[in-house]
């Protein structure tokens, strides 16, 4: 089978600190993977070392079979031009508008017209569900749940193979997640690319994911479906899930309950 990710024995430190200590992981095309996990435990940093923003300690990171480690500059630019990403805080620029945001990858990464990419950008705003007329408006004109889609819009106009998602829904309310979460499933099912998010949002997890993995002390401790996700007696998938004070993640698994 050929995976658009796959990750065998990843190693990441910064100095004397082990963030990822053995990671593995294999991502099928079209499929919706959720990361989850205590914050802080090297979540993004595995997003980094896949698009290539930290250098990696050991092991090896494929994307669409290509082994990042054994390509050249270009070819590895080239490689990761099919991942699109959307950060935690949107990352708009504040000092240019939505359209010139949404087509900046696209004219300066794929070096298209400046007219071809505002055409896409209209399109890309349209599949989000935002009309053009917010295409001259700058984001601080938007509210956080438009900046998201602006950004989600940005992040498809280069019609990626993979999108990256840290944490897609924080900071918005039910509606406006929810919102996202319909947008995610669609970038997976009607567009066909594979994504990996980062949340820690239990309904986003359950709407979006197709599998699920948890990261803990640099490595996955266990991955399933999002049906198994809920059903598994794994006692950090459990403590997880229920936000409890008591469990392994916290070392305090006997304290009466309040």
């Amino acid at each position: 089978m050929s995976f658009v990710i796959e990750i065998e024995h990843l190693k990441k430190s910064f100095g004397n600190k082990i963030v990822l200590r053995d990671v593995s992981l294999k991502i099928n095309p079209g499929e919706s993977y959720v990361v989850i996990g205590e914050s802080g435990t090297g979540k993004s940093v595995l997003i980094k070392c896949i698009l290539n923003l930290c250098e990696i300690d050991s092991g090896t990171i494929k994307i669409n079979g290509k082994d990042l480690a054994r390509l050249s500059q270009r070819e590895k630019f080239s490689a990761l031009l099919k991942c699109g990403v959307l950060f935690q805080g949107g990352a708009l620029f504040d000092s240019l508008s939505v359209i010139d945001n949404i087509s900046f990858g696209l004219i300066h990464g794929y070096g298209k017209s400046i007219k071809e990419a505002h055409r896409i950008s209209i399109e890309k705003l349209g599949a989000v569900n935002l009309d053009q007329s917010i295409a001259s408006s700058f984001p601080a004109e938007l509210s956080g749940g438009m900046k998201k889609r602006v950004a989600l819009a940005r992040a498809i106009a280069t019609d990626p193979d993979i999108i990256f998602f840290d944490e897609p829904t924080t900071g918005l309310d039910p509606i406006t997640s929810g919102m996202i979460n319909e947008l995610i499933v669609k970038c997976t099912k009607e567009f066909g690319i594979s994504a990996v998010s980062i949340t820690h949002d239990i309904t986003s997890i359950k709407h979006i994911g197709d599998r699920v993995g948890l990261l803990h002390d640099g490595r996955f401790i266990w991955e399933g479906t999002k049906a198994e996700l809920l059903v598994t007696d794994n006692p950090y998938v459990r403590q997880f899930i229920s936000g409890s004070s008591e469990g392994p993640f916290t070392g305090n698994t006997n304290s009466p309950r309040p």
